[in-house]
């Protein structure tokens, strides 16, 4: 045994206690003490279905495989533009599920009809890890990879597990999570592929929300359709979305049968006209009407939300290259 360990176990100081004088300079008679700062981390996004309108917005930590009650989340309200952010004052860099809440004014757009209808549901994505700036955007896609992953054992690689698994089984319909779901002029006005996948998850928003309407084959827990008479459209969505959710049967896994009916609701839509959220140059939300199967019309669109009209021939192409 050395000489220090024999002074340490023999005069009752824990090695602990040691250390700890060591950082306050032993008994030199001057008080030290250390400073320590939380470089916050964040959460920001979009939530769409379509946009979100006055959300709250919850970024919930994974404790112990769990996510932690809603009252102990970070929270935020979405904007006009269904964009949100969310601070970590704590610095969390864990994974983290995000929840989008109805509050009583919350609302989201009709891409059918560019109106706005209650939005009455809870809407999740999920984040293998917080960093000082993550992007994450909260649609119906998104929460069939939450539901994926339960609500127990969470893990990062779980997480990630659940989001390839959707992304393989949308692929033909071109899903990216990790696509923003609104034209963004403004950060991507001069990047015609970028452009053409946020387009993309806007048709495929838009086909969600008319197989809710039309496809009797999407049915809630008891079997009845989405689109049961006397439904509202808000119901039908919320119906429509759980149902694309079941589908999810683990992180890796899914349910044939009931996939097999989604993909051939959700394919049976004739996307044609839709409202597309798109931010100005500006930043400022625009809204445009436009058949998305049409070249000219697209660019008529880009054009009244500020694209310029030289480019906007090119840019268009290489967009509707994009879309599905």
């Amino acid at each position: 045994m050395s000489i220090y360990r024999f002074n340490v176990f023999n005069t009752g100081i824990s090695l602990a206690a040691l250390l700890a004088l060591s950082a306050c300079g032993g008994g030199g008679g001057g008080t030290a003490t250390t400073a320590t700062s939380t470089t916050a981390t964040s959460v920001s996004g979009t939530a769409a279905k379509g946009l979100v309108r006055q959300a709250r917005v919850l970024v919930c930590r994974i404790v112990n495989g769990t996510p932690e009650a809603d009252p102990s989340c970070a929270s935020a309200i979405s904007a006009d533009d269904g964009s949100f952010t969310v601070s970590m004052t704590d610095g969390y860099t864990g994974p983290a599920m995000i929840k989008v809440v109805a509050g009583s004014a919350t609302m989201m757009q009709d891409e059918t009809t560019g109106t706005n209808i209650p939005y009455g549901m809870t809407m999740r994505a999920i984040v293998p890890a917080v960093s000082v700036s993550t992007t994450a955007y909260v649609t119906p896609f998104s929460e069939m990879a939450a539901n994926a992953v339960g609500t127990t054992a969470i893990d990062a690689d779980k997480m990630r597990q659940a989001m390839a698994t959707v992304q393989t089984l949308m692929a033909g319909l071109g899903v990216d999570l990790s696509v923003k779901p609104t034209v963004d002029l403004k950060s991507n006005g001069s990047d015609p592929a970028t452009l053409g996948r946020q387009s993309n998850m806007v048709k495929q928003l838009t086909r969600m929300v008319m197989a809710a309407k039309n496809a009797s084959s999407l049915t809630d827990t008891n079997g009845v359709p989405c689109n049961a008479a006397g439904t509202s459209a808000s119901q039908q969505v919320a119906c429509a979305m759980n149902a694309m959710a079941r589908v999810m049967t683990g992180a890796a896994t899914t349910d044939q049968a009931k996939a097999a009916v989604v993909l051939a609701a959700l394919n049976a839509q004739n996307v044609t006209t839709a409202y597309m959220p798109i931010i100005r140059a500006d930043g400022t939300l625009d809204v445009e009407m436009a058949d998305m199967t049409s070249s000219q019309a697209m660019q008529t669109a880009m054009g009244r939300a500020g694209m310029d009209t030289t480019a906007a021939s090119g840019t268009v192409s290489g967009m509707m290259q994009r879309m599905r």
